[in-house]
């Protein structure tokens, strides 16, 4: 057994050092450097203070440190003011040199004798040390993995603890061979060894950077880069504060701890023997430290945590500062110098470079110049002084009590580090978060005025909201109601005519009764309802005649009219005609009585909706559901669940049980959650009763739920909690999850590794892979449960997709946000390798991994496993699975599916429908309405346009990819030319698979958006090469361009189309003229507010601050109310609901820009559009302008469905508010509204459409 344990941990490191070989042998080479350096600083050191100790007493001792202290904060002021200005590895090119020539000049001084020399190098050395170390610290920072920080410093760290031991040692063998005089050369020469190591370093990174180079990251925004940067550093890196105190606290008692070692030292050994004692103590503390720092430092830090680490230090020099008061001799000095080496050279330096790997790199380089070169050397100085007053009056071994003191100050100022480096971490996370939470207060009198105004728009969406938002806050709408009932929309006259029939409102009658004589029949079916509510038997005999109108919605109303609101007179009068259209044969007819049980809103009259709920008519079986959740009686529970499993009645069943009371409808649901047929739609149906006791059913089934169920089990949660954000969660509950899912996580690597690289198991590892991605996205899923949602969402996509800084600063996060079992388990799960290893397996262990693999419980895994075998074996396989996995080999041919992983293609297989043709059938037709994709199976078909063939498919062949995604006409005429089989794909099936399979989603609006791009740049270059071809004719002037863009000209050439829209479109600029009565309320409104002193005048804003303070000044509504004004003129957001608009508005983030600063460049990759509240903003390339956006425009749609590259700049021309919505938030959105997703799916498809 120990040999098959030690067999893995040999395999284990292997693969270790195999995936992360460039990075190691970089470590090694910052080891060599480091080690250096140490090297030459300690034979250096210590050749300077014995010369030094030699020659001169005690006193002159005490007076050197205050000179020495000076000399290092010059020293470190010039270097922290002078270095950033040159590049780093230059400047230790030039510094290596010059410090090694100083150094063998001063060695002439020392063989002349000159007495002056002795105190120069004791000081100078000290200088050439210090510059030395804080070069190679910044150097090892910026060319290290940062996520790897963690893992490898300590390996970099014990480079230098080497070279105190070799060096130390090396000492004692080399002053009676050389003297101490002669040291000064083995100095000088470690130095430029060390300069050989930075140069292979430097070669090394720059075949590593040539070979990955990584695509431009979005630019920060201009306002907040320069905010930043007037902040100035304690405002940049809030934690530097605390860490320069603990610093300072511990330099000033180690100065003095150093004295007092210096002093006992002297007093008992003199030359070669002090020189050869100092060798000793340094190399055997130097062994001690190299054991710390191999075998503990890396899990202390990690088993603690960078925090808890840093007080370690302080804490012992302490207790050993402690221990001289009571024992002041060599030993228990020696003990306490030397604790300098054995913990102050590992754990303390590890983490005191861990402390800035989180700092952005434009201040990191500063922050370590400050603690090294002002505040290490300032507390230097003040230790010198310290001495100077007080050494003549206290006894050496006394000044442990200030040395106590000060200790004792720093262990408080680490203490507070704890939170202020946790704020550094989550300022430098890559998704930053609005934290305004603003509400739309109705009660503030100018918003309502703008809504009362908004009534009377022509304009039937501004409308419509504006009444929406007025009746759900209560407000009494009678006095517009007559207006209303007159407005030329329909659909505004049917919502007043509703709100007639609810409060009937006295008055009111003649206008409703000349309704019905409308045009529009729902209007009439309204008008109905509404007179009926006045119970008026003057209106009785008009309300009957309308049972036998033509169309059935009017006769449903006044069936519904009479049987609600007149009684036994009213429901004798309407029963035969019910009883007719219940027992119908056509589908209209019985929509409307499905619709009409929800009109009469009679509970007790439900038992004709059972059967209408199992209607053959899915519309029917719609109606049904609205009617169902308006009376939401417990014995319809059982059918509304059925209807679950229909992707086109799911949506109106979740709203019908959500309709319900919880006591009610919870107990019967639960049992649902363990029902294969429905268990995966349940959470979307406890997700709309966010209470108690849905969350505890949730939690209670996750531990048994498949992988699928429980990914939309931690989505409803994370739902509720946005909606209810003091839900109460059980916490060791949810540890526990976390645990299990990161166990798992360890599993499938295991047992994944076994099969990796194996070409025929390609398709499973993939499958492994995509398990264990979801399994880490449910743990920071179920972390969001337990902690903020928004920084652990920040967190997760930091490690997932950020660079090797953001993964860093994400695993910083969690090892200072979590505690004990669970943030060591989350720390080995972030430094876990991404891809599987490949460990060699025979053919029966393979077998039995794939066993385990296929328990695990993801079916499609299992499937695919399972005719893998079947296929190795040779045995003749499941018919139905052999079908399945052939549909899924068809559907890997089609472009439209191109990315799509196999578990998509197997959903989009298993709804595929089989249609056999004979030859000649004209399987769709040139002009007809597009509603699905075909994939031809088997025989042949033509393809025809106008008569004329323009080609043949063949079997694997595809037609009819845009069709499905917009429902556009077809552009030509299919015929079989020999009897074939087919698959047909509908587009409204589709369009529920992706809102049920959220990665199909997203999936196919990145292969939309890329195959844009590229038709995009085609048009550009065919624009470009037109260009050439026309050289020295005009071109069209920026404003021109700028039209043609915002319009996309229906008269312009393909390529000009290409050109103009390439532009903008992947910034999309997109104007829209709608709204223009509540855009002018609003803007009078803001207006006001402005007059009134509430804001300032446009004209005097001239910077981002003006803006800022602009914004700060208007009153939530406004705020709120100009959000909405551009976010309804955004196209993909046409199908919003009112409550929509204010939530989305409440949710984005407002972004003030000055004139010139830079809001995207061409090529950075974005991940947020943003759309214009003020100011106005040039789309332009170089000098090139392409657009002038203003008020109200938006751009950057396809930045947030793909992350692409930006086609042009953004610059701002005048001071700008933007409103920014970055991709997770659209994306989130739009996968609970059906409406939103296809809207953004088909603005996507027609455009690329139109490119062709």
């Amino acid at each position: 057994m120990s040999r098959v344990v030690k067999g893995k941990a040999f395999q284990a490191f292997l693969h270790k050092w195999s995936e992360d070989k460039k990075e190691y042998r970089k470590v090694l080479l910052l080891f060599v450097y480091l080690f250096c350096v140490v090297s030459a600083s300690t034979i250096g050191r210590t050749a300077a203070d014995t010369l030094f100790l030699s020659r001169f007493d005690n006193s002159y001792l005490s007076v050197m440190y205050l000179p020495q202290a000076m000399v290092m904060i010059t020293a470190g002021i010039l270097f922290q003011r002078f270095s950033p200005k040159v590049r780093l590895d230059t400047l230790i090119k030039v510094l290596i040199p010059l410090i090694s020539a100083l150094v063998l000049v001063s060695r002439l001084g020392v063989g002349m004798e000159l007495r002056w020399v002795f105190p120069v190098m004791y000081i100078g050395y000290d200088v050439f040390n210090f510059l030395m170390i804080v070069c190679f610290w910044q150097f090892a920072t910026s060319v290290m993995d940062q996520r790897k920080a963690k893992q490898m410093i300590g390996l970099v760290g014990s480079g230098g603890i080497v070279g105190g031991i070799l060096s130390g040692f090396g000492l004692k063998a080399l002053v009676p061979l050389v003297g101490t005089a002669n040291l000064i050369y083995f100095y000088a020469a470690l130095q430029l060894l060390g300069m050989a190591a930075v140069y292979v370093i430097l070669r090394t990174t720059k075949k590593e950077s040539a070979a990955e180079t990584k695509p431009a990251q979005a630019a920060a925004p201009a306002v907040k880069r320069a905010n930043a940067q007037k902040s100035g550093l304690f405002a940049s890196v809030p934690h530097l504060k605390y860490v320069a105190i603990l610093a300072a606290a511990l330099v000033l008692s180690l100065t003095l701890i150093d004295y007092q070692f210096k002093v006992i030292l002297r007093g008992t050994l003199q030359n070669e023997a002090l020189a050869g004692f100092m060798g000793s103590f340094y190399g055997f503390s130097g062994l001690i430290a190299l054991f710390v720092q191999l075998f503990v430092s890396g899990k202390i830090i990690t088993r603690f945590g960078v925090m808890t680490a840093l007080l370690i230090f302080p804490v012992v020099l302490f207790a050993g500062s402690l221990g001289v008061l009571v024992l002041p001799v060599l030993a228990m000095a020696v003990m306490v110098k030397g604790s300098d080496k054995v913990v102050g050279d590992t754990i303390y330096s590890s983490v005191s470079q861990l402390v800035m790997f989180p700092v952005p790199p434009e201040w990191r380089g500063k922050a370590k110049g400050f603690l090294d070169g002002i505040v290490r050397n300032g507390a230097k100085g003040l230790a010198a002084i310290c001495l100077l007053l007080v050494t003549r009056w206290v006894a050496p071994e006394d000044l442990s009590y200030i040395v106590l003191a000060l200790l004792l100050v720093g262990i408080g100022a680490g203490i507070k580090v704890k939170k202020a480096y946790l704020s550094t971490l989550l300022a430098n996370l890559k998704t930053a978060t609005d934290d305004t939470q603003i509400e739309l207060n109705l009660m503030d009198s100018v918003t309502r005025q703008i809504l009362i105004e908004t009534l009377g728009s022509p304009d039937k969406q501004q409308a419509l909201y504006a009444f929406g938002l007025l009746k759900e806050a209560s407000y009494d709408l009678t006095p517009h109601v007559r207006d209303l009932l007159r407005h030329r929309a329909p659909e505004v006259v049917m919502e007043a005519l509703s709100y007639v029939e609810e409060r009937v409102p006295a008055g009111f009658e003649g206008d409703v009764q000349a309704l019905l004589h409308a045009e529009s029949p729902p209007v009439r079916a309204k008008a109905l309802l509404a007179l009926s509510a006045y119970a008026d038997d003057a209106y009785l005999d008009e309300i009957t005649g309308h049972l036998d109108a033509e169309k059935v919605e009017i006769q449903a109303a006044a069936i519904a009219g009479l049987v609600k609101y007149y009684g036994i007179e009213g429901m004798f009068r309407a029963v035969g005609k019910l009883k007719d259209m219940l027992e119908s044969g056509q589908e209209e007819e019985r929509m409307a009585m499905a619709s009409l049980f929800g009109q009469i809103r009679v509970k007790n009259f439900y038992k004709p909706l059972r059967a209408l709920l199992e209607d053959r008519s899915p519309q029917v079986r719609i109606r049904a559901l609205e009617s169902a959740a308006i009376l939401h009686v417990p014995p319809l529970i059982d059918a509304i669940v059925a209807l679950l499993r229909d992707n086109q009645t799911r949506r109106h069943a979740v709203e019908a049980l959500a309709a319900y009371d919880e006591d009610v409808v919870l107990p019967q649901l639960a049992p649902y959650l363990e029902e294969r047929s429905v268990r995966l739609y349940m959470p979307a149906v406890f997700e709309r009763m966010p209470g108690e006791a849905s969350v505890g059913l949730l939690f209670a089934s996750y531990a048994a739920a498949p992988y699928e169920l429980r990914d939309r089990i931690v989505e409803a949660l994370l739902r509720m909690q946005q909606l209810q954000p003091h839900m109460a969660v059980d916490a060791k509950l949810t540890e526990t999850y976390i645990l299990e899912e990161i166990q798992l996580h360890g599993q499938f690597a295991e047992h994944g590794s076994a099969i990796a690289g194996d070409e025929q198991y390609t398709e499973i590892v993939k499958m492994v892979q995509e398990n264990r991605r979801a399994m880490s996205r449910r743990v920071f899923q179920l972390l969001s449960l337990l902690h903020d949602s928004q920084t652990m969402q920040a967190v997760y996509l930091d490690w997932s997709e950020g660079d090797s800084r953001q993964q860093a600063n994400a695993e910083e996060v969690i090892d200072q946000t979590l505690h004990g079992a669970l943030r060591t388990e989350m720390a080995k799960l972030m430094a876990s390798p991404r891809e599987l290893g490949k460990h060699a397996a025979s053919p029966t262990e393979r077998t039995l991994h794939l066993s385990w693999l296929a328990e695990q419980g993801d079916d499609w895994l299992a499937q695919s496993i399972r005719h893998l075998l079947q296929r190795e074996s040779g045995r003749s396989g499941d018919a139905e699975l052999e079908e399945l996995m052939h549909r899924v080999q068809l559907l890997r041919q089609v472009a439209l599916f191109q990315g799509l992983t196999s578990r998509d293609l197997a959903a989009i297989a298993v709804r595929l429908h089989p249609i056999e043709v004979e030859m000649g059938t004209v399987v769709i037709r040139e002009g007809d309405p597009g509603d699905s994709l075909m994939l031809l199976v088997e025989g042949a078909a033509g393809v025809y346009r106008a008569s004329a063939k323009l080609g043949s498919l063949k079997p694997g062949d595809c037609f009819g990819e845009m069709a499905i995604l917009t429902q556009s006409a077809r552009t030509a005429s299919i015929v079989a030319e020999a009897d074939s089989q087919l698959l047909r794909l509908d587009s409204a099936v589709f369009y529920d698979m992706m809102f049920d399979q959220k990665s199909i989603a997203v999936e196919m609006m990145k292969l939309l958006s890329r195959r844009l791009r590229s038709e995009l740049a085609r048009g550009r270059a065919a624009q470009e090469a037109a260009a050439g071809a026309e050289a020295g004719t005009s071109g069209t002037g920026g404003e021109g361009v700028s039209a043609e863009v915002q319009t996309h000209h229906p008269d312009a050439t393909p390529a000009e189309v290409a050109a103009g829209m390439e532009q903008v479109l992947a910034d999309e600029a997109s104007v829209s003229g709608t709204g223009q009565v509540l855009e002018e309320a609003a803007s009078v409104a803001v207006a006001e507010q402005v007059s009134s002193g509430e804001g300032r005048p446009v004209a005097a804003i001239e910077s981002a601050a003006d803006v800022e303070e602009v914004v700060s000044d208007l009153t939530s509504n406004g705020v709120i109310l100009r959000r909405i004004l551009v976010l309804q003129k955004i196209e993909l957001f046409a199908h919003l609901a009112p409550k929509d608009f204010v939530w989305l508005a409440q949710m984005v983030e407002e972004v003030a820009y000055a004139p010139g600063d830079t809001i995207c460049k061409a090529g950075d990759f974005g991940d947020s559009m943003y759309g214009i509240i003020e100011g106005r903003i040039r789309v332009h390339r170089g000098s090139d302008t392409f657009a002038m956006l203003g008020e109200g425009d938006f751009f950057g749609e396809m930045a947030i469905i793909d992350s692409g590259p930006r086609s042009a700049d953004c610059t701002v021309a005048e001071p700008a508010v933007l409103m920014r919505l970055h991709r997770d938030l659209v994306f989130s959105f739009c996968f609970q509204n059906i409406d939103v997703l296809r809207s953004m799916m088909r603005v996507i498809a027609d455009r690329l459409r139109g490119m062709n």
